[in-house]
């Protein structure tokens, strides 16, 4: 698989701008989205559970859990209740701290991080070493979640601290090795 990331530098607003190696995941649900209903859908405990009453609770809860199936694809506390019926889910207990450990923070997406960057850590080290050295931004505006972030080059660096050290700024082990992990299993076994 190759990928190939764009970063632009726009000196007069001293902005990087980056299409997928960073992000922030806003810990808030968006006050503007295009469809609330979508949310409240995905707030539900469980599949099968009558639709929510359209409250902030309800829209942060929905916004949580679909920022954990954006990001893992399908998250540790998202489980599959056959008990209850075919193709029915129940969302678990801990999916909120999950949430927290992933949100609020400026990170390598996890879909970036794990299905495309391990394939070749050294150059993408060397790819963000280069982008922190070459421009002095004080902003990153991202292609996905929040923007503007206020951050520096050193802050873009320490991002792919990971890259020398997978201990570094880890995700929830449970929440890649269920959706993730498997995919990337395949992707670096086909690369081979």
């Amino acid at each position: 698989l190759t990928f190939f990331e764009t970063a632009f530098f726009h000196l007069p607003s001293k902005t990087l701008i980056v299409t997928d190696c960073l992000a922030r995941v806003q810990l808030t649900a968006p006050e503007r989205l295009s469809d609330p209903q979508k949310l409240l859908l995905i707030s539900k405990r469980s599949t099968v559970d009558p639709f929510p009453a359209d409250t902030a609770d309800a829209r942060q809860a929905g916004w949580e859990k679909t920022a954990l199936l954006v990001s893992y694809f399908f998250p540790e506390h998202e489980e599959l209740d056959p008990a209850a019926g075919f193709g029915v889910v129940t969302w678990t207990d801990g999916w909120h701290d999950n949430f927290k450990a992933l949100a609020g923070r400026l990170i390598v997406p996890p879909v970036v991080r794990t299905l495309i960057y391990a394939q070749d850590p050294a150059q993408v080290k060397s790819w963000a070493e280069l982008v922190a050295r070459r421009w002095d931004f004080n902003q990153i505006v991202p292609a996905h979640w929040e923007a503007p972030i206020v951050a520096s080059p050193r802050d873009f660096e320490r991002a792919f601290a990971f890259l020398g050290n997978d201990t570094i700024d880890a995700f929830p082990p449970n929440d890649l090795a269920r959706g993730l992990k498997p995919i990337a299993d395949i992707f670096v076994r086909s690369n081979q």
